[in-house]
């Protein structure tokens, strides 16, 4: 798509200067780790598989309803005090609370965090009026000082480490405070105590709003939700539809899992159950308002697009959304740039899709293509979003709105006509010394690409499919497509004569087919479907005419794209169940390998291994535990590195497109590498293959990168 340049160059240079930010990397580099371990411990015994399910299942069932739930909890409301207003966009919703505060004489408000004022910008506009607004959670109040919006759902302040916390508050005190967690506590307790007893009007959101009963359900670690709700005489809450639920159940299935995905805890300190304004009937069983708790009782929903997201059947999903933050607390990009760099109030992949909806779809522009693909949002979201499928969705979108870019519309053109695409490759291999060196590019002559800390292998000097015969071992007793994917075919394939070889060791007859293309990947993570689907159709009849009983691939990318989205893109039509009886028959290298073949090595040849899970294969494929059941048996030894499952950097055209943080993904997996003392590196993605060799090479470490055919022929095996 065309980004104009102007906002391309922007986000670039938020980016950079966050991976060069060293207080930044430090910060999040320390809330990474504790949250790894607190997440980790929290979920002991529990079962989050069911728990998924079931918010899931409560989301969908309410999201589909949100005007009548709306109705049902405005009457519900109403009838214990409380004051609903409607609001249709961010203006609307600020005017509402400004005029209940001029009405009211209100000149101090306390707040909680709140993603949503942060989305329509609620403290700018009440301070224009000459309000004074006090962030009041520690983290809000933390960025409120220092003039800067959050850069997380719920660790507003993650990107601040507590030495620059400590030099904010020495100046509001006017002494100098130490990095020390509990004094700098204590100050803040201090600084906001008088403020909530000063304080007007309290503002609050919500974590739930529960239909059958008119409450709000809020959740808090701190206290000053208690004191921002219960202590000054008017309580607002700036609240969104998605919020609502249908029942008090509703509610706690998403209390179960929101506190453990969201900070690491099994329970949060206070979780508030708010049911109108404070009443008594204490007095000769008289309702009277206003006891000790505020006398009125506000609730202000703000659709800003949220309701016709609603009806959107490829994003409405992104509503599902509880707000935890657990996708960025694992987010292999966030964890390189932090929230800043992605422009919006809402960060990473779910919020850009929130973006496009709140804020208008060229909103999103510059921050969508930030987003790896690698699913480890969609792995641990309490309520199953899949993020990845709706920023290819946006991807389609903007391609639509915008047009591609002119060098992915030269490349994708290439992708629709195989036989072009291929002389394309010939071509470039003919020429391709004036950019190589000793077989490594060491320079990409291609505007807006860039290398980074790595070297790629050149195209190789003869291609797959020059290679290997279109059958090998006929007489074999099963029969076996091989479809090798570009890499394979055109950059590594060593690779796909490994894969050959092992099954042809193993009794297999091979096949295959010269007329394969591309899976479709480049094109589907561009939004071009329509290439996309194009191929999908060419691979099927391909695939099918070798009437093979199973279609192997070494590469999960590959293996994903023929297994799922294939049958995806080819519906509706007439072509669907021909997919899918295709699809029952696609197969990962390492899942065969494994239990069809039955392979396990006893020696490898190169001493101690370690295992780099591809995100298709872990996460789409569910089959890196194939490849371990082949290897970890070795003579030489296997040891898991740390964070075997977080995404390389490679991510195909990423790597270069966005390179700057691909090779900072790609540094964490190298230390991690490093750190097992393993010789080699076994994986079965030939992308993160030459990610994770070329980083290595680039740093001049002496570990092998190998894929698990590779490591299965050179055993003899």
């Amino acid at each position: 798509m065309d980004v104009p340049v102007s906002r391309v160059s922007k986000q670039r240079e938020k980016t950079r200067r966050a991976l060069a930010d060293e207080n930044l990397q430090t910060a999040i580099a320390r809330s990474h780790e504790a949250y790894k371990d607190a997440r980790s411990a929290s979920m002991e015994g529990f079962d989050l598989a069911a728990s998924q399910k079931e918010v899931r299942r409560v989301k969908e069932k309410c999201v589909s309803r949100l005007p009548e739930l709306f109705e049902r909890f405005k009457a519900e409301a109403e009838a214990v005090g409380v004051v609903v207003h409607q609001a249709t966009d961010s203006a609307a919703a600020s005017d509402i609370v400004k005029r209940l505060a001029k009405e009211r004489g209100v000149k101090s408000i306390v707040k909680m965090k709140s993603m949503l004022t942060e989305e329509i910008e609620l403290n700018r506009r009440l301070q224009d009026d000459g309000l004074e607004v006090v962030e009041t959670d520690l983290g809000e109040y933390i960025i409120q000082l220092a003039g800067e919006p959050p850069s997380h759902f719920t660790q507003p302040a993650m990107h601040k480490t507590r030495e620059e916390v400590a030099e904010l508050f020495s100046k509001v005190a006017g002494y100098n405070l130490q990095p020390d967690v509990a004094e700098l506590v204590q100050f803040a307790r201090d600084q906001l105590r008088r403020k909530f007893v000063e304080a007007d009007m309290g503002i609050s959101g919500a974590n739930a709003l529960i239909a059958e009963t008119g409450t709000l359900v809020i959740v808090a670690n701190e206290g000053n939700d208690r004191l921002v709700t219960t202590l000054p005489p008017i309580h607002v809450a700036v609240v969104g539809y998605e919020k609502l639920v249908e029942t008090m159940d509703d509610a706690v299935s998403i209390l179960k899992v929101l506190s453990k995905s969201g900070t690491g805890q099994k329970q949060t300190a206070y979780v508030s159950f708010i049911t109108g304004p404070s009443r008594t009937t204490d007095i000769e069983k008289t309702l009277a308002l206003g006891v000790h708790g505020p006398k009125e009782v506000h609730v202000v929903f703000v659709d800003n697009g949220r309701l016709k997201m609603a009806e959107d059947e490829e994003l409405r999903e992104a509503l599902y959304c509880v707000k935890c933050g657990a996708c960025l607390n694992l987010c292999p990009v966030f964890h390189s740039i932090g929230g800043h760099a992605f422009s919006n109030a809402y960060m990473g992949g779910i919020g850009a899709v929130l973006t496009s909806y709140y804020r208008g779809l060229d909103e999103c522009e510059d921050t969508v293509n930030i987003c790896t693909g690698c699913s480890q949002c969609a792995a641990i979201c309490p309520s199953l979003i899949d993020t990845p499928k709706m920023v290819l969705a946006l991807r389609k979108r903007l391609l639509t709105a915008h047009g591609l870019s002119l060098t992915s519309r030269a490349a994708l053109s290439g992708l629709r006509h195989p036989g072009l695409f291929h002389l394309m490759l010939r071509m470039a291999r003919s020429v391709q010394g004036l950019f190589t060196d000793d077989g490594r590019v060491t320079a990409l002559p291609l505007p807006g690409v860039e290398m980074g800390d790595r070297v790629f292998p050149a195209l190789a000097d003869l291609f797959l499919r020059d290679r290997v015969p279109e059958v090998s071992n006929p007489e074999g007793s099963r029969k076996v497509a091989l479809y090798a994917g570009c890499v394979i075919d055109f950059v590594e394939p060593e690779i796909g004569e490994a894969i050959r070889d092992v099954l042809v060791d193993h009794g297999c007859s091979v096949f295959f087919p010269k007329g394969q293309s591309c899976c479709g990947a480049p094109a589907l993570y561009a939004g071009d479907r329509k290439t996309a689907r194009q191929l999908a159709e060419a691979n099927l009849l391909v695939l099918e005419k070798t009437g093979a009983d199973h279609i192997v691939t070494g590469c999960p990318t590959c293996a994903v794209m023929l297994k799922t989205n294939l049958p995806e893109l080819l519906a509706p039509g007439p072509l669907k169940e021909r997919a899918l009886a295709l699809a029952d028959r696609i197969v990962d290298f390492s899942e065969f390998a494994s239990e069809t073949l039955g392979i396990t090595l006893e020696e490898t040849g190169v001493g101690k291994l370690t295992y780099h899970d591809p995100c298709h294969q872990v996460r789409g494929l569910g089959t890196s535990g194939c490849a371990r059941a082949i290897i970890q048996g070795a003579a030489g030894g296997f040891v898991e590195m740390k964070d075997s499952d977080e995404c390389c950097g490679f991510a195909g055209s990423y790597s270069v497109k966005q390179a700057e943080i691909s090779n900072s993904i790609l540094s964490r997996k190298i230390a991690n590498i490093e750190a097992t003392g393993a010789s080699c590196v076994v994986t079965d993605c030939p992308g993160c293959i030459m990610q994770i060799r070329g980083g290595l090479d680039a740093r001049g470490i002496p570990v092998q990168v190998r894929h698990t055919a590779q490591i299965i022929k050179e055993s003899g095996e």
